[in-house]
């Protein structure tokens, strides 16, 4: 057996689907078993009778509405009939289970829910059993451990059904499958507790490769989302199942590279010639091959035997559709660099066609969904074998728009004149949803986030319209969560096309990387010297590269960032054009005759806007730079110590100061009768926890170790934030603090008391995360006694400025500083 075809299954969906993409799909026959199979089939057939199976014409009568494809399906009355040809057994298949309507929809949550499962059909006797095959190891079937390697890859019995009767011509055997559709079947995605007798099939087709089979089920179930203790409420839900065959051969695999990102599956070898049992990961991606071999070995554009075709929801605003499409067809130039024309496009599905289903497994598929979460999701569904995307899907939340106009407004609108009005025009909206759509799409070829690339671009050169047009736009990679270019100034007069980010360098680069074929390799072994020297050019080109996985503290790999190669200039350009759209909140969202629901939706975005770009400072003390490498190479290395002095210098000078712009009279009392202090410390707090998160303390301590004291040590970064959260009561004559200082001071406190007395809620959760994510014990790290030195010092500022105090509320606070600073090293009580 070829080790290829027992290769794991890991499936990637980010939503968290047409055209087929099996070379063998289309207009081909149904499966027909040899000669000798259907003799064979024949002997066993009992004659019927005594329980056993019937007479065909018994059983398949003439009221039955039958369809021809992978199997025979036959309807009669409410009843569902399979009949599965001898060749279709112990044939492996992809089934795909989705709600297509529900009663409980919520609205705001997510279209989830369903089932994704590799099954094969098998006889046993005059019996059919569906079974489930797991793919997580992998041996030749000539090793002597296959024998239990072969065992694990079956998994669990889904069904049994006795066979009711044999077709006479080719020995196919009948099975009633209404029960398997029309009541509770947990691993098929079924409504819990459905009821046969309200539940009812709707369509069923049969085509060469898959079957498809739509039902409506009854039963009672809990709403998406619900917490498990609420109660079950009566559930009705139309489900869709897709059963299709996978290729007959399957596309050779192409190892995954940590150094240029994809979605991957894994799967243990136990066959491998190496004293261990090896974890080998293939990528996920669509078969292309070209269809001229030796125009594209000649370096020709070449089309592919079959192209990625996404089929765009009928019911997506029509307005939208052209939008949603040029979305799709944005990838088309990177497939160019993989040697591909015409390797990828959007097209409308057919809306009259009762036959043709968004879900079936053979489309690819953006679809619409009602809801109103802000969201859009990408994802893939994949052959175990071999990593070819069988299904790409893309989820568009029509809330979305929303987020996207709040994005734009409070990013860039000083910038583009179209925006400083709402709302939004649709020439602007359909430009922005179809930046959304080919971010998600990217996710639906193969690719995951990519934050790092971004990160390589100067920042002073986003700023050049030159720089701009040549790299295609502000960001290199649209798998980024980069946004729009906030770091650019009106003086600057960057094209408006130029502010939205674009498929860029990266993308081409990863999509070459992953695309293309290497017609000298002919198993994935082979293909290794060609990726490689791939992807080395990252060694000389910074904006090809990827995120390193295992690096939690790289302040280059920061999401919701542009320019964050420096973090510090770009986000005090950023905190300018913050101020230009906080300065415009009245003119823009003060309207007669409406609510100011707008005005304070805003509001609340630009103060967590500046959340954001504060932790992207903050980012850089107990951070490391990193790249990824194949043996060529230190991996990681400290943030420089003037760069952390410097951001922490620019914290304490923009984040633990509030903003002026937040404190506008104007906006607030329009807003709201309470709640300007509460956002605000909020927000401040959210930045203190960042800095002193525990796994950023005990960092400073390591790299200080490591690099024998030649950083940013963690008593200097302590005494820093010292003066800069507490640097008033340092000073001298009359002491007043306003309430965001003191709320300040107090979060201060309430993350060194986190640190220091944990709950018992906080030590479980400790002690049940991964082995990856646990941190070492309290007792065993330097910060516990740097912190408590740390209030040992602020008790005796407190009480020395106590006498300063010009106000009673600063007065009584010094006090109450005092008493948590005694109760916290008391130990909490």
């Amino acid at each position: 057996m070829n080790r290829i075809a027992l290769l794991a299954l890991t499936f990637a969906t980010l939503g968290l689907g047409g055209c087929s993409v099996f070379r063998s799909s289309g207009g081909d026959a149904a499966p027909s078993p040899s000669e000798g199979a259907q003799n064979a089939a024949a002997r066993r057939a009992p004659a019927g009778g005594d329980g056993g199976p019937g007479v065909y014409a018994e059983v398949v009568t003439d009221e039955a509405e039958t369809r021809e494809g992978l199997f025979r399906t036959h309807r009669i009355d409410d009843k569902l009939l399979f009949e599965i040809p001898v060749g279709a057994f112990d044939t492996e298949m992809l089934l795909i289970g989705r709600p297509v309507e529900s009663t409980l929809q919520d609205p705001g949550g997510f279209f989830g829910g369903g089932a994704r499962l590799i099954v094969q059909w098998e006889r046993h006797g005059d019996a059919v059993v569906l079974r489930e095959k797991e793919y997580d190891i992998v041996a030749d079937s000539a090793d002597a451990i296959w024998g239990q390697v072969g065992g694990f890859r079956n998994g669990p019995v889904l069904a049994r059904f006795d066979i009711e009767a044999y077709n006479p011509t080719d020995s196919a055997a009948v099975v009633e499958v209404t029960d398997l559709f029309l009541t509770y079947q947990r691993e098929l995605g079924a409504v819990q507790g459905t009821r046969r007798d309200a539940s009812w099939f709707e369509h069923v087709a049969a085509f060469p490769r898959n079957i498809e089979v739509e039902a409506t089920q009854t039963g009672s179930d809990r709403s998406p989302g619900a917490p498990s203790s609420a109660p079950n409420t009566a559930q009705t839900v139309r489900m869709h199942w897709s059963m299709l065959l996978l290729p007959d051969e399957p596309m050779m695999p192409r190892w995954e590279d940590d150094r240029v990102g994809f979605n991957s599956s894994q799967w243990y070898d136990f066959s491998l010639p190496e004293h261990r049992s090896r974890l080998r990961r293939f990528i996920h991606r669509f078969r292309l091959e070209p269809s001229d071999p030796a125009a594209f070995a000649r370096g020709e554009l070449v089309d592919p035997v079959e192209p990625i075709v996404y089929w765009i929801d009928p019911a997506t605003p029509d307005w939208l559709k052209p939008w949603v499409k040029k979305g799709v067809d944005e990838w088309e130039s990177a497939f160019e660099e993989a040697g591909f024309s015409n390797a990828i496009r959007g097209e409308i599905a057919p809306a009259d066609d009762p036959d043709w289903s968004l879900f079936d497994a053979r489309h690819s598929v953006i679809y619409w969904r009602p809801s109103t979460v802000p969201n859009a999701t990408g994802g893939q569904t994949v052959d175990p074998r071999s990593g070819e995307i069988l299904k790409g899907e893309v989820n568009m939340y029509h809330n979305v728009m929303n987020l996207l106009r709040n994005w734009y407004f409070i990013q860039v609108s000083p910038l583009d004149e179209r925006a400083q009005q709402l709302p939004l025009p649709d020439s602007l909206m359909g430009r922005l949803v179809e930046y959304v759509v080919t971010h998600e799409v990217g996710h639906s070829i193969g690719f995951p986030h990519n934050m790092k690339a971004s990160a390589m671009y100067p920042a002073d050169s986003i700023r050049s319209v030159d720089f701009l047009e040549r790299m295609g736009g502000h960001v290199a990679t649209l798998m980024d969560y980069s946004r729009f270019n906030y770091v650019a100034q009106p003086e600057d007069s960057i094209p408006v096309d130029l502010l939205v980010p674009k498929v860029g360098p990266y993308d081409r680069f990863a999509v070459k990387w992953g695309y293309r074929p290497i017609p000298e390799a002919s198993t994935p072994d082979e293909e290794l010297p060609v990726l490689d020297a791939w992807a080395r050019t990252q060694d000389t080109i910074p904006w090809l590269r990827f995120s390193t996985s295992d690096a939690p503290n790289d302040p280059e790999n920061q999401t919701e960032a542009v320019g964050d190669a420096d973090a510090v200039k770009s986000t005090t350009l950023a905190l300018l054009n913050l101020e230009r759209v906080m300065n415009s909140l009245i003119d823009v969202a003060e309207r007669p005759g409406e609510d100011y629901a707008l005005l304070e939706e805003l509001y609340g975005e630009g103060v967590g806007q500046w959340g954001r770009y504060m932790r992207h400072v903050a980012a850089l003390i107990g951070g490391a730079i990193t790249q990824e490498k194949y043996g060529t190479g230190a991996r990681f290395e400290p943030v420089a110590e003037e760069r952390q002095r410097e951001a922490m210098n620019f914290l304490a000078e923009n984040a633990f100061d509030v903003p002026e712009m937040f404190l506008d009279r104007d906006v607030l009392w329009r807003i709201e009768a309470e709640g300007a202090v509460a956002r605000i410390r909020q927000a401040q707090s959210g930045i203190l926890n960042t800095l002193l998160s525990p796994r950023k303390l005990n960092t400073l301590v390591e790299y200080e170790a490591l690099t024998d004291g030649d950083t940013y040590t963690l008593p200097e970064f302590m005494a820093d934030l010292r003066r800069g959260v507490w640097g008033p009561l340092t000073g001298s004559g009359t002491l007043r603090m306003d309430i965001h200082r003191r709320n300040l001071q107090r979060a201060w406190l309430d993350a060194v008391d986190a640190e220091l007395n944990p709950s018992d809620a906080d030590l479980e959760r400790e002690s049940n995360a991964p082995a990856a994510a646990r941190r070492a014990p309290r007792w065993a790290s330097d910060v516990r006694a740097l912190l408590r030195e740390e209030l040992r010092e602020l008790d005796t500022l407190a009480g020395r400025a106590e006498s300063r105090a010009g106000d009673a509320l600063t007065r009584v606070h010094l006090r109450d500083v005092q008493a948590e600073i005694d109760r916290i090293l008391s130990g909490g009580e």
